[in-house]
């Protein structure tokens, strides 16, 4: 294990707190899915939850794409030596793929930075097959702490079924992530010196033990949906 996988599974950053409690959201919804072929990640980041569905066998190959010049380095350097992870910069409202060549399409933490949404439905929509799967996580209200980068403050579950109706996907499975307390103790820990990473992340983490009901109950700042496009 690399000093940056030990990294992220112990220590406390805004990332390494949202690969723990997001990606085993992710996870369960995939289970519902079983194997997919080739799967599409819109708005990839560093790649993380990308290497994670080829390391755990999820899926058989991975096309990442990433806007962010800093981001697509760091997705190069966890992805760019495995032949199954196809790497390409650019926008989600353009996607360089062709019609119906993916099996299944995840976006994690992404349409809430982009103001023409619909574009990127409808893109995410045009390359995924007819009757493959999606993963999308964002946001959810209300918003504890502000962020410039967001263009709307988050999706409820009915904004996310609005958003993809056009389009006939149906929604399979909800679930959420980052309670109300997970988010209290991340605000915590960033006003402490350099901003809490000497914390364990389990200690910022307070959702781990909780099931669905309980993390639906306690104010989720992420949500989870998948959908299903029609045959």
């Amino acid at each position: 294990m690399s000093l940056r996988s030990i990294f992220r599974s112990v220590c406390y950053t805004a990332n390494t707190i949202r690969y723990r409690v997001e990606w085993p959201r992710i996870a369960e919804a995939w289970s519902r899915i079983g194997l997919a072929g080739t799967v599409f990640d819109g708005g990839a980041g560093s790649g993380e939850f990308a290497r994670r569905a080829l390391h755990k066998g999820l899926c058989r190959e991975v096309v990442a794409l990433e806007f962010d010049a800093s981001n697509f380095v760091q997705l190069k350097r966890n992805l760019g030596h495995d032949p199954r992870a196809k790497l390409m910069r650019g926008s989600v409202l353009d996607i360089p793929l062709p019609d119906r060549s993916a099996d299944m399409v995840m976006s994690t933490q992404v349409i809430e930075h982009i103001l023409g949404h619909e574009k990127a439905a409808a893109e995410f929509n045009r390359i995924l097959r007819p009757g493959g799967h999606a993963i999308i996580t964002t946001p959810h209200p209300p918003e504890p702490f502000p962020n410039n980068d967001h263009v709307r403050e988050g999706y409820t579950a009915d904004d996310l079924r609005a958003l993809f109706a056009p389009h006939g996907w149906e929604p399979l499975w909800s679930d959420y992530f980052l309670t109300q307390d997970t988010t209290q103790a991340m605000m915590r820990a960033d006003k402490l010196p350099a901003r809490g990473v000497f914390l364990p992340v389990a200690w910022v983490d307070q959702e781990t033990n909780l099931d669905r009901a309980a993390r639906k109950s306690r104010s989720p700042f992420g949500i989870l949906m998948l959908f299903r496009k029609p045959a």
